[in-house]
């Protein structure tokens, strides 16, 4: 069981920290911060396993043995990059993290109840995910199918209601996070049951209000103190939103595990604060902006990999913000940029109609 954790430590914290490092490469400070490292990486990583996933789903739908050889072999790539360019960046420019951190001012003890409160809300909410349980009735698709391929070594191959074999489900074949669950599972030797209901919660709502920190340090980057009181009224909205079952708030909460909910609540908020980084009007030069782009292509390669309606969300969110952004700027080349990263929503959306 220890083994067990501490992969899941490696494959979910350590891990990404390290793919991170290479987006964050690209984005200078005072931008680099370690929330905004973790969140590049964690969504990189899963863009990765989509990419390699689908092709195999595609074509070799019984054989989940080879995901795992591949994705494994391109993390342990991509972390070794990651480590490198980061020693190397140490080497020549010095420890720029370090900045990052440095504050100008003296913060007072009202700001530290503050952000106590905040860091408190938010354990609060990582142990209630770990330690209650809300059982829900897509889990008799997406669980048990994550568990059918851990067993089976077969994908999309048998529905999960019966046991029968079928043909491959088109539907939910191109929305790979039952896929990347059973990954998960495979790798540490844990139930996927015990990953959906109470591993995956105690990283995926940090990593929230990690993109909700993101957004704050720019919308209150002229008075920071602004930003535990921030946090914890999205706190409380999170806490108390379960005023129907078709809240985002609910679907955090109560379905962390699912594909909807991780596009409902952290792919739209992190297409939300890429937009921000990106034409934020303190921004210079091109260079500081490359890792955002990336990521925002990324984040589009997420979306699609947890539900097929990503398709048309996210890109016509994506195409709502460039008409704004267009006018705005008075440069059609701004949404010109934004069409290039909905490139795989696309993609995916031509697989769904012709295969």
């Amino acid at each position: 069981m220890i083994i067990s954790v501490l992969l899941l430590i490696l494959l979910l914290v350590v891990v990404p920290l390290f793919v991170g490092l290479i987006p964050g490469y690209f984005i200078r400070s005072p931008r680099r911060s370690l929330p905004m490292i973790y969140i590049c990486g964690f969504l990189s990583c899963m863009a990765l396993f989509q990419i390699v996933c689908v092709p195999v789903v595609l074509t070799k739908p019984h054989e989940f043995s080879l995901v795992v050889v591949i994705y494994s072999c391109v993390l342990a790539a991509l972390s070794i990059v990651g480590i490198t360019l980061a020693v190397v960046e140490r080497r020549l420019n010095g420890n720029r993290y370090a900045e990052v951190y440095k504050l100008d001012r003296v913060v007072s003890k009202d700001e530290i109840v503050m952000w106590i409160l905040a860091i408190l809300v938010i354990l609060i909410q990582m142990v209630m995910a770990l330690i209650t349980q809300c059982f829900d009735g897509d889990d008799a698709y997406y669980v048990v199918q994550s568990l059918l391929t851990v067993e089976t070594d077969t994908m999309y191959s048998i529905k999960p209601y019966t046991g029968l074999s079928t043909s491959l489900d088109l539907r939910h074949a191109l929305a790979t996070m039952p896929m990347w669950v059973a990954y998960l599972s495979r790798i540490s030797g844990m139930h996927p049951t015990i990953i959906s209901h109470s591993c995956l919660g105690v990283v995926l709502i940090p990593l929230l209000y990690m993109i909700y920190y993101q957004c704050g340090r720019l919308l209150f980057r002229k008075d920071t103190r602004r930003l535990p009181i921030f946090l914890i009224f999205v706190s409380i909205l999170y806490v108390f939103g379960n005023v129907s079952i078709y809240t985002n708030e609910t679907f955090m909460m109560t379905r962390t595990w699912q594909g909807k909910a991780i596009l409902a609540n952290i792919c739209i908020l992190a297409v939300t604060w890429l937009v921000l980084e990106i034409y934020d009007y303190e921004n210079e030069g091109k260079e500081m902006r490359i890792g955002y782009w990336v990521t925002l292509t990324v984040t589009n390669v997420v979306a699609a990999m947890c539900s097929t309606s990503s398709i048309f969300l996210i890109g016509l969110l994506i195409g709502m913000v460039g008409a704004v952004m267009t006018v705005h700027k008075k440069d059609v080349q701004v949404a010109l940029r934004l069409l290039v990263t909905c490139v795989p929503l696309l993609i995916y959306a031509g697989i769904f109609l012709m295969v």
